[in-house]
C-alpha cells in the first residue's frame, strides 16, 4: 500500500514539477506529509531522492533537445545552492535535533505556507515589477546560496522560490526559468544527499523503498519534460500558478 500511494504521488509530482520547473519535492512534500507513514527526515530523503532522479532525466532531455546553458551563470547558481544545501541541511538537522517531529512539521508547515504566497503575489504581479538581469558572480552565488539553504530546510527541492528568483534577479522567460531551476534542484539535492551519505544517516532509512522511487521519478520526469518541451511559457505559467494555489492548500491542511 505504500509502494502504491508514494509511486502515484511521485510520478504525479515529477509530471508537475518538470513540466513547472518546480522540480517535484514541493509537492511530495506536504503530499507525504498528509499521508504521514513516515517522520519528516524520512519524507525529507526519500523527496530528495525522487527529486534528484528527476532533476537528471529532465536535464538529459532538455539538452538532447537543444537546450543551451549560459554555463558561467549556472556553474554559479549551482555552486551557491550546493554550498546553502549543506547549510540548509545542517539546520534542518539541528531543528529536527531540538524539536518533535509534529512541532518541526508546523514550523516547515508555516514557513512553506507563507513562502508560496509570497511566491504567488509576486508572480501574479511580475510583469507590474521591474526584473534584473544580474552578471556578477557574487549576486549570482548569493542569490544560488539562499536558494539552497531554503529549499533544503524546507524539503522542497526549490522549485517555486527558483521560478521566483530566476525571473526577478535575471529576466528569464517562465520557460528559461523551469530548465535553469531543474539544473539548480539537481545540485541542492546533491548536498543533500551527499551529508546523509557522508554521515551515515541513509541507514537510517528504509532502502528498501528506493527503487520504486527512483522508478516513478524516472516516469515522472520523462513524461513532464516531454510535456514541457511542448507548451509555450503562457501555458507553463498557467500550471505553475495552480500548482502553487493547490500547494498553499494543503499546506493550511498541514499545519492545522
Amino acid at each position: 500500500m505504500i509502494i502504491l500511494i508514494y509511486s502515484v504521488i511521485i510520478i504525479m509530482a515529477t509530471i508537475l514539477g518538470a513540466i513547472s520547473g518546480l522540480g517535484g519535492g514541493v509537492i511530495i512534500k506536504p503530499l507525504f506529509d498528509a499521508v504521514g507513514f513516515h517522520d519528516m527526515s524520512t519524507i525529507g530523503f526519500y523527496s530528495s531522492v525522487a527529486v534528484l532522479t528527476m532533476s537528471i532525466v529532465s536535464i538529459i532531455k532538455q539538452m538532447k533537445k537543444g537546450f543551451i546553458f549560459n554555463f558561467k551563470m549556472l556553474f554559479w547558481i549551482s555552486l551557491g545552492s550546493f554550498v546553502g544545501g549543506v547549510i540548509g541541511e545542517k539546520i534542518f538537522n539541528t531543528v529536527t535535533y531540538r524539536y518533535e517531529n509534529s512541532t518541526v512539521k508546523m514550523i516547515q508547515g508555516i514557513c512553506l505556507g507563507i513562502t508560496l504566497v509570497a511566491i504567488l503575489i509576486y508572480t501574479l504581479n511580475k510583469n507590474k515589477l521591474k526584473s534584473y538581469n544580474l552578471t556578477s558572480y557574487i549576486y549570482i552565488f548569493v542569490s544560488g546560496f539562499l536558494l539552497g539553504s531554503v529549499s533544503v530546510f524546507l524539503g522542497i527541492g526549490g522549485g517555486p522560490l527558483n521560478i521566483a528568483v530566476l525571473i526577478l534577479f535575471f529576466s528569464y522567460n517562465m520557460k528559461e526559468a523551469t530548465v535553469y531551476s531543474i539544473a539548480t534542484i539537481f545540485f541542492a539535492q546533491i548536498s543533500k544527499l551527499g551529508s546523509v551519505i557522508f554521515t551515515n544517516t541513509f541507514l537510517n532509512y528504509d532502502l528498501s523503498l528506493l527503487p520504486f522511487i527512483c522508478l516513478s521519478a524516472i516516469i515522472g520526469g520523462f513524461i513532464g519534460t516531454l510535456i514541457n518541451q511542448k507548451l509555450d511559457s503562457k501555458k507553463i505559467e498557467k500550471i505553475y500558478l495552480g500548482i502553487i494555489l493547490s500547494l498553499i492548500m494543503v499546506s493550511i491542511y498541514n499545519v492545522f
